[in-house]
């Protein structure tokens, strides 16, 4: 690579704030940069996260996926915030289980 080709990256945070947050700040550092960003996460965390400057909303597109019932998980949990530390594990599969999509 010459340092002057465009990239289109996918950026796909683990659903924890601590994730979500530091990966839309690497989205729009990369962005500034002039490449292309597909955020993905699920609707709720998308909604939560900040307005992008305008200079950057066309390098950064947000796609939402939803995240997959799994049986312990309790309905309409899309990250870490919402639910007990014990319920993680089926957070955490569920997160796994996109990759079969």
């Amino acid at each position: 690579m010459d340092g002057k080709e465009k990239l289109h990256i996918a950026m796909f945070p683990w659903l924890a704030y601590g994730h979500i947050m530091p990966f839309l700040e690497v989205s729009k550092f990369l962005a500034r940069k002039g490449h292309r960003i597909s955020y993905i996460s699920t609707p709720k965390n998308i909604s939560r996260l900040p307005k992008l400057p305008a200079h950057l909303s066309s390098n950064i597109s947000f796609i939402e996926i939803s995240l997959p019932q799994v049986h312990g998980l309790p309905p309409g949990v899309e990250s870490t915030a919402e639910i007990p530390i014990q319920k993680i594990p089926y957070l955490k599969k569920a997160y796994a289980s996109w990759k079969s999509l």
